[in-house]
């Protein structure tokens, strides 16, 4: 029994022994140590280059305004169209018997209105009679207006010259009104969509940008340079690419630019009354990728400890990235061991030849 107890006073003496230590061993974990960059001061650029892509110019979605079954689709996607051109056509006998049914009642009605009129003036039938035969000719000759309209609407028609872009329904499909038949858009103008980051957006003051001067675009595989116009721009980032959209537009050159080129833009940010300032240029390493698309993390020191820092991307460049937000000069950037970096965890700046560095 005593025998029994000594062993269990030991078990429980060892146990303790082991739980110090461990907390010991928390207590006294060594820093991580890693390498990392210091901030230096923003990269200024003066002229800066833009990625984007043609649009189709004006893209207007047609219809018809009345429902009914398509008879005949006469036009092909990429097919140029003049104004006024029938691009397609409703099953039109019902609204014919329509108009003809309407017709019919409104020349009744005129002829009851004149009979009507002339028993009046030989004080045949009242003055109420005459004005409920009055009433009865304006109402049908209102159906009958009506009537020849949506006889009309059975005709959809090139509401400008252009080139069609879509051509979502074919014949003897039935279509309700408002739904698209046809997308139609203007050849004569070129429309350019250029992504950019919240710090451009910000820049754009479309009452104080000098209105006067005009960016330079190149298109595919061209070196020809064309100047092109502000238009535009959205004020709510895309969720998908984390960017906001800027549109600019120029008169159709000859060869013609196509919707989905792709095109550089090359903005002289003075002359175009913006800031010069990018940001800070950061090596690919010392970015950590988020879990959503186009987001991004840095991990910096401060006091020996690292935090993870959102940052958003300006732009890549053969260097690494520019950094427009999260950091800012003089800050120290971790760029090793990333994946082994917790929020608050101890940190040990390394020298270039590995030795723990003064902090």
């Amino acid at each position: 029994m005593k025998k029994s107890l000594s062993l269990l006073s030991l078990l429980m003496a060892v146990i303790g022994l082991q739980g110090c230590q461990s907390e010991e061993a928390v207590v006294d974990a060594k820093p991580l140590g890693v390498s990392v960059i210091e901030v230096a001061e923003p990269v200024s650029s003066q002229f800066r280059s833009f990625n984007g892509q043609v649009e189709p110019a004006e893209n207007t979605p047609l219809a018809f305004r009345v429902e009914g079954e398509i008879s005949r689709v006469l036009v092909k996607t990429g097919q140029q169209v003049r104004k006024g051109q029938l691009l397609a056509s409703l099953d039109a006998d019902k609204f014919e018997q329509q108009l003809r049914d309407a017709k019919v009642q409104f020349d009744l009605a005129l002829k009851q209105l004149e009979r009507g009129r002339e028993l009046y003036s030989r004080n045949m039938i009242s003055s109420a009679e005459l004005d409920e035969l009055t009433a009865n000719r304006s109402l049908t000759q209102v159906r009958y207006e009506s009537a020849k309209a949506r006889l009309g609407y059975t005709r959809l028609v090139a509401p400008f010259s252009g080139v069609v872009s879509s051509v979502p329904k074919e014949s003897f499909e039935a279509v309700s009104p408002g739904e698209a038949v046809v997308s139609l858009y203007q050849d004569d103008r070129v429309y350019i969509n250029i992504p950019v980051s919240d710090t451009v957006i910000a820049m754009v003051n479309p009452a104080a940008v000098a209105r006067n001067y005009q960016p330079m675009a190149r298109f595919g595989n061209s070196e020809n340079r064309y100047p092109v116009t502000y238009l535009e721009h959205t004020s709510e980032l895309e969720p998908q690419s984390q960017t906001y959209r800027m549109w600019f537009d120029m008169p159709q050159v000859t060869p013609t630019i196509l919707p989905g080129t792709s095109v550089v833009l090359d903005v002289d940010m003075a002359a175009a009354g913006l800031s010069t300032l990018q940001g800070y240029q950061l090596p690919m390493t010392a970015l950590q990728a988020g879990r959503d698309p186009g987001q991004f993390f840095a991990w910096t020191v401060k006091n020996g400890k690292a935090h993870k820092v959102p940052v958003g991307i300006e732009v890549i460049n053969n260097r690494g990235v520019i950094v427009n937000s999260g950091i800012g000069e003089g800050d120290q950037v971790i760029n090793s061991s990333l994946r082994k970096l917790r929020e608050g965890m101890g940190i040990a700046v390394l020298s270039e030849d590995g030795i723990v560095a003064d902090q």
